[in-house]
């Protein structure tokens, strides 16, 4: 079926700051306003776990059918990418619960579904693909899933919490680097750039520079927006948690 194809339609090719990003945006909006209208109403409900289960059930189903796509299309897919981390965890907290997950999450989910709105890649599939929508189930549900966290569960955000966020994404993202240069020069993947430490993405190059002066710059961007996100979230914590 061509909606599940990896190639994407000439005709519907999805490009940054068009029509079809304004599409994007807005179906993220109404999914926000959906998961704001229900979050309390599933958790106060007795079927709040069963609720959790199928929600990451979901989103492993979604992840799956991408890797079918991407695979049987001959790509190499590795889910190294800060999103593809967090996506997957997010699943793992849904099912465990676990505070310590939540913390990275938090961070990495929210503020890395953030940028991916706004300067999405996903190899340019409109929305008569399926790539399309996975893209906007995966990256709302790092963003959504960690919130339902903090304003349901109560889990905490402070000063602590955001300064081990902010170690592991760097270590991370380090590690990537060096992940990057062998599968570039054992030649598995020529073009490996997971987590951007090669290079910033062709359209905002122009903002951040090149390799490896952008690092600085990710750095830099990475520190304000962490500590942004974590004001805002030790400001709810002091005022609604206890």
């Amino acid at each position: 079926m061509d909606f599940f194809s990896f190639d994407y339609n000439p005709n519907l090719r999805f490009d940054m700051f068009t029509g079809m990003h304004l599409v994007q945006f807005i179906l993220f909006i109404i999914v926000l306003i959906i998961f704001f209208l229900v979050k309390d109403k599933i958790y106060n409900s007795k079927y709040e776990k069963y609720f959790r289960y199928s929600l990451a059930s979901i989103l492993l189903i979604n992840e799956i059918i991408l890797i079918i796509i991407e695979v049987g299309a001959g790509e190499v897919y590795l889910p190294f990418h800060l999103c593809a981390i967090s996506y997957l965890l997010t699943i793992v907290l849904l099912v465990t619960n676990n505070e310590k997950i939540f913390i990275f999450v938090f961070f990495t989910g929210i503020l890395g579904g953030i940028v991916s709105f706004a300067i999405p890649e996903f190899g340019n599939g409109g929305y008569d693909r399926f790539r399309f929508y996975e893209f906007i189930i995966a990256h709302s549900a790092i963003i959504y899933v960690p919130i339902y966290y903090l304003t349901t569960y109560k889990y905490k955000i402070n000063f602590k919490r955001f300064y081990y966020a902010l170690i592991i994404t760097n270590i991370l993202g380090f590690s990537m680097l060096g992940i990057n240069l062998i599968l570039r020069t054992t030649e598995f993947l020529p073009d490996a750039n997971y987590m951007f430490t090669m290079g910033p993405p062709p359209e905002v190059e122009s903002i951040f520079g090149v390799f490896p002066w952008h690092i600085l710059v990710f750095e830099a961007v990475l520190i304000v927006s962490c500590y942004l996100l974590y004001l805002a979230g030790n400001s709810y914590t002091k005022k609604y948690i206890k």
